[in-house]
């Protein structure tokens, strides 16, 4: 993964949210969070965000989410 990329967890009974960025060597980590199912967000500007659904964090659990950014459109703005 990229340097500098938001990655959200949301759970989605709740609504409850937690944050992380990225760091230099692309890693994070979203810790204490509640048991639960999530949807995992990743967003960085020029790339498409990255959603995933169905996440069920357990008791004693630690699940890799392996998350793959796709570049998104250009655009041009001529002024």
């Amino acid at each position: 993964m990229l340097p500098g990329v938001t990655v959200t967890a949301t759970q989605t009974e709740t609504g409850f949210r937690r944050e992380s960025v990225t760091d230099g060597a692309g890693a994070y980590a979203l810790l204490n969070l509640p048991t639960g199912p999530y949807r995992i967000e990743a967003v960085l500007s020029g790339f498409r965000t990255f959603s995933q659904t169905g996440v069920v964090l357990q008791v004693g659990s630690n699940p890799v989410i392996p998350i793959q950014l796709e570049l998104g459109s250009l655009e041009d703005t001529v002024s």
